[in-house]
């Protein structure tokens, strides 16, 4: 079976960093298979990349590698970590990325990072790819750095929202192309339909089903394909109509129906 390596990076697609990168891969493992997961993170937003990650790990093959580029403390002394679990393996920054694996049964390596005529600003050619690439060959994580302990690991969590009587306190995770808002709320944690909540300017948005239960424009709130619940507005950006960014938080009130 061919190797696949799954690329996600905040580096967008104005620049040639995701093609260098993808030029590395394909000079050391020609023979690899390589995906791209996302590279519209927003610049340095850790959390949203943490969040992709996680509710995608699964849709992709035993032995995928996840090469994971989103990293603000490029050049420092941040250390690179390699997490091996359900025989997927997993590259990143020692900044939080992988935090979703560390209370998971996952073993860890903190990365030989040692590549001398490496950029100080471009890990990921210059030593995430390689590091990737000798994965990829069949190098095994043993050869490639040292065991490690997760509590020994940089910890960034995500905070899942929870229903707190009749008022619900989220954040932005994500936004993606058609505006939608998906947030920190576990879908199987908030099954009632046919409700109607507030925002603090007073908008209304209904708890529905399908974009199309909602009249274009309005604004509605549901179950997504990744699990967690979105703030959306059919036919239209919500994120745009409400001005919100991933790590923007909200609140939503749950209408009083006994008032008009």
């Amino acid at each position: 079976m061919r190797a696949v390596i799954v690329l996600l990076t905040d580096f967008g697609h104005l620049d040639p960093y995701v093609g260098q990168m993808k030029g590395v891969l394909l000079r050391e493992a020609p023979d690899a298979s390589v995906v791209d997961l996302c590279h519209e993170v927003d610049a340095h937003n850790v959390m949203q990349a943490a969040f992709l990650l996680q509710v995608s790990r699964r849709h992709f093959p035993p032995q995928s590698i996840f090469l994971n580029v989103v990293d603000p403390g490029v050049g420092s002394g941040r250390s690179i970590v390699l997490a091996k679990r359900e025989n997927q393996f997993f590259l990143a920054p020692d900044n939080g990325l992988l935090s979703f694996l560390l209370d998971a049964p996952a073993l860890w390596w903190r990365v030989d990072a040692n590549f001398p005529t490496a950029s100080s600003t471009f890990h990921g050619r210059d030593i995430f790819a390689p590091l990737a690439a000798r994965l990829a060959l069949g190098a095994t994580p043993q050869s490639m750095g040292s065991p490690i302990a997760p509590d020994m690991l940089a910890r960034r969590d995500i905070v899942w929202a929870a229903r707190e009587n009749d008022e619900l306190d989220c954040t932005v995770l994500h936004v993606d192309r058609f505006g939608n808002c998906l947030l920190n709320l576990r879908a199987e944690n908030f099954p009632v339909q046919g409700e109607t909540w507030l925002l603090d300017d007073g908008r209304m948005v209904a708890k529905v089903k399908t974009y199309a239960d909602l009249a274009p424009g309005q604004l509605g709130l549901l179950e997504g394909s990744q699990g967690v619940m979105e703030l959306a507005a059919n036919q239209g950006s919500c994120a745009r109509l409400l001005e919100l960014r991933p790590g923007h938080n909200i609140r939503l009130t749950k209408k009083d129906t006994s008032h008009p």
